[in-house]
């Protein structure tokens, strides 16, 4: 799968949040993001 960037606007405090986890987790904001939005979406459609 390729990737592409992808600019959105959230919560300052949202943020920080999502940067301290993804480094207490060895990871990166996009990697968690993306895997969040993967897991939501599965989840959503599937009860459709």
């Amino acid at each position: 799968m390729s990737k592409r960037k992808f600019t959105t606007t959230l919560d300052s405090d949202l943020i920080k949040q999502l940067k301290v986890y993804a480094v207490v987790h060895d990871t990166s904001v996009a990697t968690l993001l993306e895997e969040m939005a993967t897991k939501y979406l599965a989840e959503t459609t599937a009860s459709k």
